[in-house]
């Protein structure tokens, strides 16, 4: 209602500035309302239905043609219509039904062409603006969002509690085996360091990730011993592809956090890739331990990061083993 309130202000002021302007240029004199009362309304009704028709006619073209894929065209096609529209209108309708005569019809018709014209120009303006600053609004609002999930995923590996149990794990160590305490320091500083250089990093090469991952699982070694085991059969030609990260250390965490692990119950964690289109990562399945409720909301997460950069979907199957298929992202892919 409000836009069609301000065609119907915008119109009314263009025929009262139409009229007083044809009819200074032909007598110098500005015309007084009272006696060109007529003439006034006659204008005013004229520069409404106009307004009108090219609002509708405007209206349509920006679902047939799009400014943002095609703006010349867009634009060409918006003037080259509503100027047809002007000719056609004081062309048929001018002398038949508003009984102007033809020098009045071709003023007006002159100063709608011109109208039309900055119309237009604007009307093209308005909406790049538009478009840029909604464009700019959305991807600040989807960096922001994916930094927040990105928190999300790094506070489990920085929590006081993560800390505590490998810290824990070093002090039972040094009274056993010095050689692998040295080792399991050097590897959780591997970890912590990779996590502290990625924490505002939206994506990481596959390579880094799975030597991340390689880390995470010798501290989960010392632990569980043998009786964990991951292996990684993934080819050199998608070691430069991308990955959210943390993701691949997120899926093993889950495995562990989900799945009792000793002598009688060995768990298998497997990383391999599909066609070269697909990263798979699946584990057994042992006896389950207490529901963990962080194993949703990190899916949620892995999904939901995974949607800024592509439309494939992250797969789940939770059968006789767990699956967790991720999408191969390009190198080039943050440049897309």
């Amino acid at each position: 209602m409000r836009k069609y309130l301000l065609l119907v202000i915008g119109c009314t002021s263009l025929g009262i500035v139409f009229f007083t302007f044809i009819h200074y240029s032909e007598t110098g004199v500005v015309p007084s309302f009272k006696l060109q009362a007529e003439k006034y309304l006659l204008v005013v009704a004229i520069a409404n239905v106009l307004g009108f028709l090219i609002f509708l006619i405007d209206r349509l073209l920006d679902k047939v043609i799009h400014w943002k894929n095609n703006f010349l065209l867009r634009f060409i096609s918006g003037l080259g219509a509503n100027i047809l529209l002007v000719i056609l209108f004081f062309t048929i309708l001018g002398k038949n039904i508003f009984e102007l005569n033809g020098e009045a019809a071709m003023k007006l018709s002159l100063l709608f062409i011109i109208t039309i014209f900055i119309y237009e120009i604007f009307y093209g303006l308005f909406f790049s603006y538009r478009y840029y600053a909604v464009t700019q609004a959305e991807q600040l609002r989807s960096e922001r969002w994916q930094l927040e999930l990105q928190f999300e995923s790094l506070k489990s590996q920085i929590s006081p509690h993560y800390l505590f149990n490998c810290l824990n794990t070093v002090s039972s160590l040094l009274y056993k085996d010095t050689r692998i305490a040295e080792e399991f320091i050097r590897r959780m500083a591997d970890t912590f360091r990779y996590v502290l250089n990625h924490q505002t990093q939206k994506l990481v090469p596959l390579r880094d990730e799975l030597e991340f991952v390689k880390s995470y699982y010798f501290l989960l070694q010392v632990r569980y011993e043998y009786h964990l085991q991951l292996e990684i059969n993934v080819p050199q030609n998608i070691l430069d592809s991308m990955i959210p990260p943390m993701t691949l250390q997120l899926l093993v965490e889950n495995a562990v956090k989900h799945n009792t692990i000793n002598k009688d119950n060995p768990l298998l964690v497997y990383i391999s890739a599909v066609d070269n289109k697909n990263l798979t990562i699946y584990n057994t399945k042992t006896s389950s331990l207490k529901p963990v409720t962080s194993f949703r909301v990190g899916l949620e997460n892995i999904h939901k990061r995974y949607s800024f950069f592509t439309t494939e979907k992250v797969v789940v199957r939770d059968a006789e083993k767990f699956l967790v298929q991720l999408p191969v992202l390009k190198k080039n892919i943050l440049a897309a």
